[in-house]
């Protein structure tokens, strides 16, 4: 097997070009990433919105609970004018 001999300069161009191969592609990863951010900060509700949308909950669950007292106060009514002839309220 021969041996070839690498001078210095020949050395120096390999690994300047691997750092240059090395740099593409960490400035790719990274305009991935900053883009990805920025994806993120355009999709992402604020704080604001969250408050919002909990109070809407709240008072959604607020009301629903509301018609079920109602509804079983007005079932038990049916059942015990059913049962008795007339309702015990």
């Amino acid at each position: 097997m021969i041996k070839k001999k690498v001078t210095l300069e020949v050395l120096a161009a390999r690994i300047q070009k691997g750092f240059a191969s090395v740099e593409t592609k960490m400035e790719k990863g990274f305009s991935a990433v900053a883009e990805d951010i920025a994806d993120i900060k355009r999709d992402i509700a604020t704080k604001e919105q969250v408050v919002a949308l909990h109070t809407q909950v709240q008072s959604i669950e607020t009301e629903i609970r509301g018609m079920r007292h109602a509804k079983m106060q007005s079932r038990v009514t049916d059942l015990e004018e059913h049962a008795f002839g007339k309702s015990r309220a």
